[in-house]
């Protein structure tokens, strides 16, 4: 996986990110300048990562690595009373399932949240087995931490606590001084996502964009739930029902830590079918417990005779030879290229290169603009990181309130360059996206002269149009550079 994967470019969310993370670094304030709805702890997790592995396409292949690592290492830890190899299992085949869906989800908020969840189960359980007090505090910072990125997990962190505490208080231990010591975890892990509001003077403007925003981005894109259950299982789950099976025998109800799985699995659900949304990396803290519960599952079940051991061994020979097989022709297939990038990078150079600092603007999503004024080291003329509110068919306060807001910041510095995608939320991809906004639409007609049409039929039919000011000399850029 390593070996056809190390070279894949930033794509999708992750380049999102880096933008942001790099017009901070320029002097524009989160949620105030910058127009996003991830949660604080987005910034902090993947601003240290930027920190510690680089802001390249390399080094945020190390740091998804990374997180498949600690996954991975954590899941064996959890699994190491009944079978390290279980741990070892489930944490390849997340993986696999993980890299198999190509290099958009490569270092996924979800990702991180999963990875640090599963560490804190790992220290939790080690807390709780070997009487360890520092586990509870470390358990605490990891599940705090992963609040602060999507908060579907602070029931989770909870509920935990509580099934410690009755754990300890079942074979006679004083609970409470564990318990406090988990609450203060907590609280230390989620400090760092409020000192980062604080140090930016964004609590204000973070907490408006949660009343407002994220409840209409919420109503967006709602999946059937025959949809949402068809995503939901990768290829390597199938094997599911075998774990069913044998988990009767190995009477999984009576051991707290697998009931603790097992909860995590049903949060990892919840969280997804709360999001309805149907993306395949929100169903990442499912999949990992599930694929964690099922190998511990299967494992004893191989220590037992008769029929239980019989299924336990063709379970594990479906999911762990045959899946893996499957997942790594599927990686073979995938060709990793972002041409939309690449060839946006090419013609804002031809259009000026560093003199378009400050000087271009994007009106993209995820598709790749902000990828390439990231590579082209290019601060855009304003804070706004994605088009979701300036183009849906139909209006909503918050959608009038944002399109107001960026037309006064369009007034204060006009971009020389505007860069429109063809991409449109929860639609299908069309430069019809402008009518849905007809004073901007007007706008560009007005004040801007189209220079270019690009489009990407073999990259989920992206395309982008660049416009320049009527006064302002632009060379001609060839209509054909960049796909073929």
């Amino acid at each position: 996986m390593v070996a056809l994967t190390w070279r894949w470019p930033l794509m999708w969310d992750a380049q999102v990110m880096h933008y942001a993370n790099f017009l901070i670094r320029h002097g524009f304030v989160p949620y105030r300048d910058i127009t996003d709805m991830n949660l604080p702890g987005s910034y902090v997790v993947e601003g240290a990562a930027m920190r510690i592995f680089g802001g390249g396409d390399l080094a945020w292949r190390l740091y998804d690595f990374s997180l498949l690592g600690v996954v991975t290492a954590s899941m064996i830890v959890i699994a190491l009373p009944y079978d390290w190899i279980a741990g070892l299992f489930a944490g390849v085949t997340f993986a696999l399932i993980h890299a198999s869906e190509g290099p958009q989800n490569g270092g996924q908020r979800d990702e991180a949240m999963t990875a640090l969840l599963l560490l804190g189960y790992a220290l939790l359980f080690l807390s709780i087995r070997h009487r360890k007090i520092w586990g509870m505090l470390g358990f605490g910072m990891a599940l705090g931490l992963a609040c602060s990125i999507k908060p579907t997990t602070a029931p989770l962190a909870a509920v935990l606590l509580g099934m410690a505490g009755w754990k300890l208080r079942k074979d006679g231990e004083r609970a409470a001084t564990y318990v406090w010591v988990g609450l203060l975890g907590l609280i230390l892990g989620g400090a760092p996502a409020v000192l980062f509001l604080l140090h930016y003077h964004s609590l204000g403007a973070f907490l408006e964009i949660t009343r407002t925003v994220t409840p209409y981005y919420a109503t967006l894109q709602h999946e059937t739930v025959g949809y949402l259950i068809q995503k939901l299982l990768p290829k390597a789950a199938l094997t599911l029902p075998f774990a069913l099976l044998v988990a009767v025998t190995n009477r999984t109800w009576k051991n707290w830590e697998r009931s603790a799985l097992l909860l995590g699995v049903a949060s990892g659900a919840l969280s997804y079918f709360a999001q309805r949304k149907g993306f395949l990396y929100h169903r990442y803290m499912f999949v990992a417990f599930l694929l964690l519960w099922m190998g511990i599952e299967l494992l004893l079940a191989m220590r037992r005779t008769g029929w239980a051991r019989a299924v336990g061994i063709a379970g594990l020979a479906l999911s762990g030879l045959i899946f893996p097989l499957v997942y790594v022709a599927r990686l073979r297939t995938i060709v990793a290229v972002n041409h939309y990038s690449t060839a946006l990078e090419h013609d804002l150079t031809q259009l000026g290169g560093a003199s378009l600092d400050r000087r271009v603007q994007c009106l993209d999503l995820v598709d790749g603009c902000f990828n390439a004024l990231y590579h082209d080291g290019l601060v855009q003329a304003t804070g706004s990181m994605g088009d979701l509110l300036y183009f849906p068919r139909t209006g909503a306060p918050v959608v009038a309130s944002y399109r107001a807001r960026f037309r006064e910041e369009l007034k204060r510095n006009s971009p020389a360059v505007i860069v429109v995608s063809n991409e449109w939320f929860n639609e299908v991809p069309s430069f019809d996206k402008l009518a849905a906004w007809p004073e901007f639409a007007a706008y560009l007609e007005s004040d801007y002269r189209l220079v270019v049409e690009r489009s990407f039929p073999d990259e989920f039919s992206d395309a982008y149009r660049i416009y320049v000011r009527k006064n302002m000399a632009a060379p001609r850029l060839d209509p054909g550079y960049g796909w073929q």
